[in-house]
């Protein structure tokens, strides 16, 4: 178990009992569909010492996210934790209308930005709309791509230079397929050196039977070599990568190759620092 303070840059929360906010989730991984809130976050993470987390919205409703965001502000105010949110907007709304969601959300002293989790495409007017905002109040675009669509967002943020981007998931891998584990190696490759973007090693529960060493060394270790520590950020993705394993599965084999292969500062910049610093948590 890693004895380094952890920022969790990826959990998400929710009360399905009181909000019906997550219809999403039965058709996702039903097994998911129960309540998962801050004591049973830190029920999962046992020994690990988390400072700070990072809430990503996961509503399906139509515009649940606007109630989720002063819901998730009185949960941690409450509980008083130290934790940011990242909100979502619906892509398909009018210009006018998807801007003040954003204005709306943003009111929150949490929020720092948001994902667009599915239904919005580079180059096209939502995706112009929601990254010029958040470049202008220097937010965060939590990027959720595919490796197959990986190019595309490359050349249209590359218009928006001083966005703050980081890659979500390690950049969605389909599966461990030998052909999609390549086309995942060479997208990520790509928007590493193309890019100044930072990413979360997060998510490989979504397609790993396991988050044991053997099932997640390829994918741990070439993320390394190709983002490096600096760039790198830790994320659970839980409650679902539970799916696949323990948070303390997930912790033990990443610090695995984070003790074998990381300096102390660069443990600490992927443990914390790169989180605190992009998030801008205190």
């Amino acid at each position: 178990m890693t004895k380094n303070p952890i920022v969790d840059a990826h959990l998400h929360l929710w009360d399905i009992t009181a909000h019906p906010w997550y219809p999403g989730l039965t058709r996702f991984r039903p097994e998911i569909a129960v309540n998962f809130l801050l004591d049973d976050y830190d029920r999962a993470a046992g020994d690990t010492t988390v400072s700070a987390l990072v809430h990503v919205s996961a509503t399906s409703t139509p515009h649940a996210y606007l109630d989720e965001t002063r819901w998730v502000d009185e949960l941690a105010t409450a509980a008083g934790r130290t934790l940011v949110s990242i909100g979502t907007v619906d892509p398909t709304l009018p210009r006018p209308e998807l801007l003040d969601h954003l204005e709306r959300q943003s009111r929150s002293p949490r929020f720092r930005g948001v994902r667009v989790f599915a239904g919005l495409s580079p180059n096209t007017p939502a995706a112009d709309a929601i990254a010029s905002w958040l470049q202008d109040r220097d937010a965060v675009f939590d990027l959720v791509t595919r490796p197959d669509d990986m190019l595309d967002w490359i050349d249209f943020l590359a218009g928006y230079p001083k966005l703050r981007v980081v890659l979500e998931h390690l950049g969605m891998p389909r599966s461990t397929e030998p052909d999609d584990r390549a086309a995942w190696h060479n997208a990520l490759s790509l928007a590493a050196k193309e890019t100044q973007w930072l990413c979360k090693l997060s998510g490989l529960g979504l397609i790993c039977p396991d988050l044991s060493w053997p099932t997640l060394e390829y994918w741990l270790e070439s993320s390394v070599h190709l983002w490096g520590w600096r760039r790198l950020m830790f994320g659970s993705n839980m409650p679902v990568d539970s799916t696949a394993g323990t948070y303390t599965d997930l912790i033990a084999t990443v610090d695995r190759m984070v003790t074998a292969d990381a300096t102390d500062q660069e443990a600490a910049f992927f443990y914390r620092t790169n989180a605190t610093d992009t998030y801008r948590i205190s």
